[in-house]
């Protein structure tokens, strides 16, 4: 969560997150079809609304054997028909719940959003309901319930077109424009704009003032009235003049391989002198510098000089002062299943040839307090970065009788597992007498305890250093490589995911 607030409290989580059928429901129709909802064909057919859905197929007459002078050419085969496209539930709303089982007050297992679709795995629906017309299974699991307003089978839905504009971009490692609050209302109309009838449940009305110093996400500006307005996340309309675009952080990590290997210095603050060997084999201060947020291999070799510590570089000879840098190597030597841990770089080992999968054993270790994480691969670390974890530094939980806490603004020391993610979600923390404090759609959530979130953080380029009010923030590249690296994943076209008990989960361990 954001770091640029001193606060009472950590925060909460924000969960954010009709057309008929084309065919004539008759005396018989199932409560899907009575209820407005588009039906997918059969299994085989063309799927409900698509392009010549329902035409008679058509097969040439062949002609009578007549003698060769006078015989006419010969018929022309039909053509195959092509194959359908897989039939898919598409998304009308922000948030459209995956349940894991077909009741609308199942546990939900997973998330679609504007501009998401998932494809099904019957076109036939399962079940239906008082609150739910009718209930549909989907790809990998989970049941949708289609309605018509808030889901559809219709890919012709004149509304999902509208709405297109208006989907995250998922393939960036930031799905929105985001920019500072300066203190601000939002508006469902603007004078001289006509805006559609949106789906029921598409604005977000719990927070139409917002506050300054808390962010909005927006996808396109907008004239009208006279005005500037930008068009956010949830449909709402904000006034430019009042919205402090964000410098988008340029930082990330590094990949390990052969070639680039731990121990890796970076620098965090400010830039950072490098030191050269005399040929009397005394150090020295160059005119040559680190730059900010540079990154230089390690030999692992050290020396001193005084009460000074030195560490040798990769770089054409170079030295660097041990307390300039953040030294991101693995603190102890084994893995969570008890393995050394390699630091020689090279590929994990190949599998042996198995009929089932074998686990990739994901675990990701972060120094709170040194501001750095690495990923790994079983014993193998294939991912640094630095982090910024709580401004108020890290602790280990102290329970209480309800619940286990740390302070305010304080990242949790321990183990944990990564068990919800969300593409984006808004982040509230919440005041007595006084608007919320208000992240909009942060990118890239991952959630492992409580309040707690490793995210992307598009507010401040502070890595290596505490800034966050607990969670651990990442900078947008690196937040979205992670969060497509982590178990459990998330699978095609959903927005979010939960954790099942057969999902794998990736591990985070947190020390100081």
């Amino acid at each position: 969560m954001s770091g640029r607030f001193r606060i009472a409290a950590l925060g909460v989580l924000w969960l954010v997150g009709c057309t008929s059928s084309r065919h004539d429901p008759g005396s018989s129709a199932g409560p899907a079809a009575s209820a407005g909802v588009a039906v997918a064909e059969p299994a085989g057919g063309r799927p409900a609304g698509a392009p010549g859905a329902g035409a008679p197929v058509v097969t040439p007459e062949i002609s009578p054997v007549v003698p060769a002078a006078t015989a006419a050419p010969a018929p022309v085969a039909a053509e195959p028909a092509a194959p359908a496209a897989p039939a898919r539930v598409y998304s009308k709303s922000r948030e459209v719940m995956i349940r894991a089982a077909p009741r609308s007050k199942s546990q939900w297992i997973g998330q679609l959003t504007i501009g998401g679709s998932v494809r099904l795995k019957s076109a036939e629906p399962v079940r239906g309901s008082k609150d739910c017309p009718a209930f549909y299974a989907v790809e990998p699991r989970g049941y949708v319930c289609v309605d018509g307003e808030r889901a559809t089978l219709d890919p012709a839905d004149p509304m999902l077109e509208t709405l297109a504009v208006h989907a995250p971009l998922v393939d960036q490692p930031l799905p929105y424009h985001y920019g500072e609050s300066l203190g601000l209302k939002r508006l469902l109309q603007v004078e001289g704009l006509e805006t559609p009838a949106w789906p029921a449940g598409i604005h977000d009305r719990r927070h139409m003032t917002v506050r300054p110093r808390s962010s909005v996400a927006w996808t396109r500006e907008i004239e009208a009235g006279g005005a500037t307005w930008l068009w956010a996340a949830d449909l709402t309309f904000v006034p430019k003049d009042k919205v402090k675009p964000y410098e988008a952080a340029t930082f990330q990590g590094v990949h390990l391989t052969s070639e680039v290997r731990l121990p890796i210095a970076f620098f965090r603050r400010k830039p950072r002198p490098k030191y050269r060997l005399t040929e009397a084999d005394q150090i020295e201060k160059t005119d040559a510098v680190w730059e900010r947020l540079d990154r230089v291999e390690l030999t692992g070799k050290s020396r001193r000089a005084g009460k000074l510590t030195y560490l040798e570089t990769r770089d054409d000879g170079h030295w660097v002062l041990e307390r300039d840098a953040v030294v991101v190597k693995p603190r102890k030597g084994r893995n969570p299943w008890g393995r050394p841990i390699r630091l020689d770089g090279g590929a994990p080992e190949a599998p042996a040839p198995a009929p089932v999968e074998e686990p990739r054993n994901t675990w990701i270790e972060i120094a709170a307090l040194e501001g750095w994480l690495i990923a790994y691969e079983d014993d193998l670390p294939v991912f640094a970065t630095l982090i910024s974890a709580g401004r108020n530094g890290a602790e280990e939980l102290e329970k209480t009788e309800t619940e286990s806490v740390v302070p305010p603004s304080t990242t949790p020391l321990g183990k944990y597992r990564i068990n919800r993610k969300w593409v984006t979600k808004t982040l509230i923390t919440p005041h007595v007498n006084a608007d919320d404090w208000i992240e909009a759609e942060v990118p890239w959530s991952q959630h492992f305890f409580s309040k707690y979130l490793v995210h992307a953080a598009y507010w401040h380029n502070n890595w290596g250093d505490g800034q966050s009010g607990g969670c651990v923030n990442l900078s947008p590249v690196d937040a979205k490589w992670l969060f497509h690296w982590t178990e459990p994943p998330v699978p095609e076209g959903w927005h979010a995911v939960q954790v099942t008990r057969k999902d794998p989960s990736t591990r985070l361990v947190i020390h100081r």
